[in-house]
């Protein structure tokens, strides 16, 4: 028996440049997360290099909002904590079973 799949309202149109820098603040948040994950699990040179790149974007935030190669910005760190947090997970993990 097929389910009718479930569809999400569609996201009201906002301002693209707002959405941007909540991103770009979200992301800033996530990496620092990862930063002190990273820091506990001994990869302090990963930690710090995520640190670096959270600054980075904090400073830059406004350049990410208004530029349209900010989109690039979001779109690979974005990639970059997906990856980053499947490492730290991975290594979460194995701490606790040795």
């Amino acid at each position: 028996m097929r389910q009718k799949a479930l569809q999400s309202p569609a996201a009201p149109q906002g301002n693209p440049i707002t959405d941007r820098l909540v991103l770009a603040s979200r992301y800033q948040e996530c990496l620092r997360r990862l930063s002190r994950a990273a820091d506990r699990l001994h990869h302090a040179d990963l930690g710090e290099k995520l640190m670096e790149i959270a600054r980075c974007m904090e400073r830059m935030s406004d350049e990410i909002a208004i530029n349209e190669a900010g989109v690039e910005v979001l779109r690979r760190a974005a990639r970059l904590i997906g990856i980053v947090e499947a490492l730290v997970d991975r290594k979460a993990k194995a701490s606790i079973l040795h």
